[in-house]
């Protein structure tokens, strides 16, 4: 591909100016960049909405941690239900802020990148997206290397629970919460088998509000702890209240 076309999802953006705002743009091959874009009346804002798939042409960034600037951009995967579909949205919204809190440097993801760019096109075909954040998040766990390896006999272990700090097991259950890094067994083992389950299994889950809450945060937790440091994920709430409606 020419060096001056290149393929991104935006993640997050920050206000620059009046007529202007820096996008968070994560690539295949050059991680996360920021990109300098204009805001003005004639501009098409909506296709800087979160995880909307992006091609530019007349891609530059003089510097290595400068600002990157291109000529035109246009959309390359549809986004008709995400933008018209609140829980789709509020799903989008979710993931690019885990993303956006969770990976801090620029190095290149391309696991991580294939992974956004298959759940994009789940979030815009499928029938229903309610677990699709929660499939989405075990997987990040999965291709940043993160899964712990399974401790003893899964069917003989009753109590116990996983240190999100440091990914050992413990033998006290404990439960999880903003001083304690712990994820019940049960839950730990259940985010092991995500990345092995197709979406259409995640509809069979059998988890409680409570402990779809503790799984999904607890995951989160744990890819930040070893990555970019704990942060709040905003859109959360947001995400709880439009499902539970």
């Amino acid at each position: 591909m020419d060096d001056s076309v290149i393929k991104g999802l935006v993640i997050g953006a920050i206000p620059y100016n009046e007529s202007s705002r820096i996008v968070k743009l994560f690539t295949k091959d050059k991680g996360m960049i920021p990109l300098w874009v204009r805001t003005g009346k004639k501009i098409k804002k909506a296709i800087w909405h979160p995880l909307s798939a992006v091609e530019l042409s007349g891609y530059k960034r003089k510097k290595k941690d400068g600002l990157a600037t291109f000529k035109e951009a246009s959309r390359v995967l549809p986004a008709n239900n995400i933008l018209k579909d609140a829980r789709r949205s509020a799903v989008a919204f979710f993931i690019a802020e885990v993303v956006d809190k969770s990976i801090s440097d620029e190095a290149p993801l391309p696991e991580v990148f294939n992974l956004l760019w298959d759940t994009i096109n789940l979030l815009e075909s499928s029938d229903s997206v309610a677990n699709l954040h929660i499939f989405f998040v075990g997987n990040l766990v999965n291709e940043l290397g993160l899964m712990p390896e399974i401790w003893g006999n899964e069917r003989e272990i009753t109590s116990g629970s996983l240190n999100l700090s440091t990914g050992e097991w413990s033998e006290v259950e404990m439960n999880l919460s903003k001083e304690a890094y712990f994820l019940k067994s049960e839950l730990a083992f259940l985010m092991m088998k995500i990345p092995g389950m197709k979406f259409d299994d995640m509809q069979s889950l059998g988890l409680d509000k409570s402990s779809r809450k503790e799984l999904l945060l607890g995951m989160v937790m744990f890819i930040q702890l070893n990555h970019a440091g704990l942060r709040e994920i905003k859109s959360y709430d947001v995400l709880e209240t439009i499902f539970s409606a």
